[in-house]
């Protein structure tokens, strides 16, 4: 087989001096080879890098909307919740207001009926053949007591005046400081005595009712 070679002389030498050096094509291919991969590389940076920062924002974003959110149900309920207590110092101040009328208005009522009961027990307790000369206070309210006088035909007559005053509810402590006979006419005598009987609250006796009815 014959060869011939056309190409000139100095591009015969160079092909030959490559011929012999048949190696050098291999690193020349190599390095076309890395600068693709180092293309590549630029290239999938290049799109996954803004991705990266694209989907790092917006879940920084959506952090952030719902720390917001968060941050503005805290809000909510912290007014809601100074509302309710605001309303609950109310409350209780208004109960507390209310809790100083009633004892208010039980005072006025336990001492506005003091002498009404008083003199109603003591009447309802004299019995037949006493009568009375002489009602008098001896210490002021709350804790009252009456000084009792009377004249009675008989010591029985005392002595079952005596039981009824203790029977009553509104009485106690009833006490006989003195009793002497003494002449009423020249045809009359009668045991003079003295009483002394204390006031007494009794306990369930006054009723009341609420100043203020419930959802006023």
């Amino acid at each position: 087989m014959i060869e011939v070679n056309l190409l000139p002389e100095e591009y015969r030498t160079r092909s030959k001096g490559f011929g012999r050096r048949g190696g050098d094509e291999g690193p020349s291919v190599s390095a076309s080879e890395g600068t693709d991969r180092w293309r590549n590389a630029l290239v999938v940076a290049a799109v996954i890098v803004p991705l990266a920062m694209v989907a790092a924002w917006l879940v920084q974003r959506s952090e952030a909307g719902g720390l917001e959110e968060r941050l503005e149900a805290a809000t909510a309920d912290s007014a809601r919740l100074a509302d309710l207590r605001a309303l609950s110092d109310s409350l209780t101040a208004r109960q507390e207001a209310i809790r100083e009328r009633v004892a208010l208005i039980e005072q006025l009522d336990r001492n506005r009926f003091v002498w009404p009961h008083l003199m109603d027990e003591i009447s309802r307790a004299v019995p037949q053949l006493v009568w009375l000369t002489s009602l008098q206070q001896v210490d002021p309210q709350p804790n009252v007591s009456v000084q009792i006088q009377g004249l009675a035909a008989t010591p029985l007559a005392i002595t079952e005046f005596v039981r009824n005053l203790q029977a009553s509810a509104y009485l106690a402590r009833v006490e006989i400081l003195g009793s002497q006979q003494q002449q009423v006419t020249d045809e009359l005598a009668a045991q003079s005595f003295t009483l002394l009987a204390r006031y007494r609250q009794p306990p369930g006796s006054i009723s009341t009712q609420p100043v203020v009815t419930p959802g006023s």
